[in-house]
């Protein structure tokens, strides 16, 4: 049932956000627009250098870094209950 399953659910979705945040080279190639954060940080770093770029990059760290401690978190209270 779907209280059971809600803590696997939540995981798969992340792992799945995560495996589409890594795809960054068939986006380029393939689908250049609509414009997601690897893109961006990419064009900011070709049109404008370093400077440019890393703002975007450290926010996605940070927020890639808040989706796996979520992760770790639901992961855990589900194997301790």
């Amino acid at each position: 049932s779907l209280p059971l399953a809600w803590r696997s659910i939540i995981a798969g979705s992340i792992m799945m956000w995560a495996r589409g945040i890594s795809e960054f080279g068939a986006i380029i190639i393939l689908a250049y627009h609509p414009m997601i954060a690897s893109t961006l940080i990419f064009e900011r770093f070709e049109s404008y250098g370093l400077a440019y770029s890393q703002p975007v990059a450290v926010l996605l760290i940070i927020i890639c870094l808040f989706v796996f401690i979520g992760l770790r978190t639901i992961v855990y209270r589900g194997e301790k209950a």
